[in-house]
């Protein structure tokens, strides 16, 4: 039996110089038959007064030509058709791709792609589930799933070169962790292979725009959904088609992967799984069986307002209206669906289809609400608009990130994308700059405004390294927070500089602003705050020194004070959050469903305000930044008003008046993290009293120092030299007192051998 850590050299049987007989003849029949066609084209039989007629002629005959010109190449290598997260045949452009070719359909189980499944709540099940769905379903059409177990970029082309492959369709990737797999992978490849990515498009004729009102006004009309083929070519004779792992065999194979890789603050939460709602894990260990099983909880999703008489539906209802609240208006599909679209065992165009036709049965009906669990209501058409809505959010954010890849940023490098529990996020990072810059090492230079700061002496040359890979640094590394309507972008002067110095720095944008999905989730200070925290463990990969502006600095003391092994410094840069020094902690249960204020109130509120900060996003910007007001330049104004405009972006900002009511900053800085806290405060913030918030904290914290600076609200963009310097002083305290600390340590045990 094989090992998830064995790799296959797969041999071609003996079958093959067969099979090469047999397609002797074709290419002069292919000719013959071309020939043929195109004479019956050139010269049609039917009347000038029939053009739809000859339209369906000319597609009639362009199919003709494509299956015999098909036949003509049949006596290439065959086709692999790389499944990755697209497990599934239904719906499946990369299987239309490709289905005139002799099909070889591969997955590879690879540890090092499979991190995040460790920590998903039925995530490795869900895996497994839909591989071996996949299977048996192939198996049903005469084909097959080859499994692979080891690095992609050995297995993948050890299998090419076995089988004499022409070609591999894939899904062409955007997640910045598969797109360099992907990359390593093509390298290793025979330069005669054509590598052949398809895409995923709701909508045809697609004139991108990262403008979303821009791009909504000129796509095409919605695609057909691809029907799952009928029958498939036999894989080659004498093939090993390979074993799919157990769960624990998987779950060994991954936890061995990254054993050694990660730092030990960061390996202890390996296995650790958020808590989810009983009836929401439910749901997932129910569609953890692939494609059949989602596509069944699709149709009883989609129906169950119409029909709740069957159990399957009330089911679902009940799911529905749990998750349906008003904090989270179309958040069932993205909350029972989000790992089965993450999986590719339902496509985001199905989805949005089948929920349009249910919407036109719907109309049949005189019945617009329906009776569900403890007297709540729900409108019919709900479940189908939460799907169709989710579908479409998804699909612009996914050709959003496509084009991000090649977009000049002002940090000089693209943006990398990372799927958080589903869902496309960015982030910001840099290559190493340090032998370009001429004045690192330098302390007059770096004092100097627009000049990069000095490096640590402590610090050693540094690269952004690629997900999942530890730096050989033993230093922190800059985990950069941006506030409220901004982005990890925003960091501009951070970026480039702290790499510089020699650190490793990530400046991601929180799910739901700039240029992330902005789905309808339950934002508020815990899912940005777990997003930091998956962030640190799955991205980063060691601890952080976490600096956080605005309500990101409240996020990041509350990631400070619930995993402070996570981060060893925090710095706050005009956070948000009260200041409480006769502050206890409550003793009722803090899962107690909090008081929400009227739906139409929030709605008309948040409407109304959402309006007029888009209206005056330039006079804002200003006024935040009083002392360098060029910094807010039109490029972050346009930045900020594009993300206004994407799809789901009202119901991030609505989400406000639903947050829950936060625990104190000074509770969270010192009570519950305790450790060195710096405060870079902008002095002029004209939306407080900076000064004395600042001072505030710093009275009400023994572990806080506080530095007032001449900026407003966001120095970091205002006087980003300031701020660097007061980074790096920072950074280099902490890392020459842990130094201290291993020096005396290591004569402590050098002492106690003696003795």
């Amino acid at each position: 039996m094989h090992t998830l850590n064995e790799s296959y050299a797969f041999k071609h049987s003996g079958s093959c110089k067969a099979r090469r007989s047999c397609v002797t003849l074709r290419p002069l029949t292919s000719a013959i038959s071309l020939r043929r066609i195109e004479r019956s084209w050139r010269a049609p039989r039917h009347t000038p007064k029939q053009p739809r007629q000859h339209k369906g002629i000319v597609c009639s005959v362009q199919g003709q030509l494509s299956i015999v010109r098909a036949a003509a190449v049949s006596n290439k290598g065959p086709t692999i058709v790389w499944f990755k997260h697209d497990l599934r045949l239904d719906d499946h452009p990369g299987l239309e791709q490709a289905i005139s070719a002799n099909i070889v359909p591969v997955f590879c189980f690879d540890p090092r792609q499979l991190l995040h499944l460790l920590r998903t709540p039925h995530g490795l099940q869900g895996l497994l589930g839909a591989v071996n769905a996949l299977k048996q379903n192939l198996q049903e059409l005469g084909s097959d799933l080859v499994i692979l177990h080891g690095p992609m970029e050995s297995v993948l082309p050890d299998l090419v070169n076995s089988l004499q492959a022409s070609s591999i369709v894939l899904e062409e990737e955007v997640e910045y962790r598969w797109h360099t797999a992907v990359d390593k992978v093509k390298a290793a490849l025979p330069s005669s292979v054509d590598i052949k990515p398809w895409q995923m498009q709701i909508f045809g004729q697609l004139p991108y725009s990262d403008n979303y009102q821009t791009f909504k006004k000129k796509r095409g009309n919605a695609t057909q959904p691809l029907q799952r083929p009928k029958k498939l070519p036999a894989l080659p004779a004498g093939l090993d088609v390979g074993q799919v792992p157990s769960a624990t065999d998987l779950e060994a194979a991954v936890t061995a992967a990254f054993s050694g890789r990660q730092a030990p603050e960061v390996a202890a939460f390996l296995h650790e799984q958020p808590t989810s709602q009983a009836w929401l894990s439910q749901m997932s260990k129910q569609l953890a069986a692939g494609e059949p099983a989602v596509q069944s909880a699709l149709h009883h999703y989609l129906q169950c307002a119409d029909s709740p008489d069957s159990a399957a539906n009330q089911d679902m209802l009940t799911a529905v209206l749990l998750s349906e609240v008003p904090a989270t208006p179309l958040g069932s599909f993205p909350a029972i669906f989000n790992q089965a679209l993450a999986l590719g065992t339902l496509s985001r165009r199905r989805a949005y289809h089948e929920a349009l036709q249910q919407q036109q049965r719907q109309k049949k009906n005189n019945r617009r609400w329906q009776a569900g669990l403890q007297k709540k209501r729900l409108a019919l058409d709900v479940p189908c608009r939460s799907a169709a809505n989710t579908a479409e959010v998804s699909d612009f954010h996914w050709h959003l990130a496509s084009n991000d890849r090649v977009r000049d940023t002002k940090t000089g490098d693209a943006p990398r994308h990372w799927r958080w529990r589903g869902f496309i996020t960015d982030y910001y990072t840099a290559e190493s700059v340090l032998q370009e810059n001429p004045s690192a090492g330098n302390p007059t230079a770096a004092s100097q405004e627009g000049s990069q700061p000095s490096a640590s002496s402590n610090a050693q040359p540094s690269t952004s390294a690629a997900e999942g890979e530890l730096p050989e640094s033993k230093a922190p590394a800059f985990l950069l927070v941006h506030g409220f309507g901004a982005f990890g972008e925003q960091w501009r002067g951070q970026i480039k500089a702290l790499t510089a110095a020699g650190y490793q720095v990530y400046a991601p944008t929180f799910p739901g602003y700039g240029r992330s999905e902005k789905q309808s989730l339950a934002y508020s200070q815990e899912l940005w705050r777990d997003f930091l925290r998956d962030f640190v463990l799955e991205v980063v990969q060691r601890p952080v020194v976490v600096a956080g502006n605005s309500i990101g600095g409240f996020i990041s003391a509350s990631l400070a004070a619930d995993y402070p092994s996570l981060v060893k410094g925090l710095v706050l840069l005009n956070s948000a959050g009260n200041v409480n020094p006769k502050y206890t902690p409550p003793t009722e249960d803090p899962s107690r469903t909090p008081s929400v204020p009227p739906k139409l109130l929030v709605d008309a509120a948040s409407q109304g305000l959402f309006l007029f900060l888009r209206t005056s996003v330039a006079r804002t910007l200003t006024r935040l930044y009083p002392v360098a007001p060029g910094n807010a330049d039109e490029w972050l104004g346009q930045e900020i008003l594009r993300a206004a405009g994407d799809p789901g972006a009202l119901g991030v900002f609505r989400s406000v008046f639903y947050l829950p009511k936060p625990r104190p900053l000074n509770h969270l800085v010192q009570d519950l993290f305790g450790g060195p806290t710096l405060v870079l405060q902008g002095a002029k913030d004209p939306l407080s009293n900076a000064v004395a918030r600042a001072n505030g904290l710093r009275d009400a914290c023994s572990n806080v120092e506080v530095q007032l600076l001449d900026a407003g609200h966001c120095p970091h963009d205002e006087v980003p030299h300031l701020v660097n310097e007061g980074l790096l002083k920072f950074m280099n305290e902490l890392t020459s007192a842990d130094e201290s600390k291993l020096v005396a340590h290591e004569l402590d045990r050098e002492t106690i051998a003696v003795s």
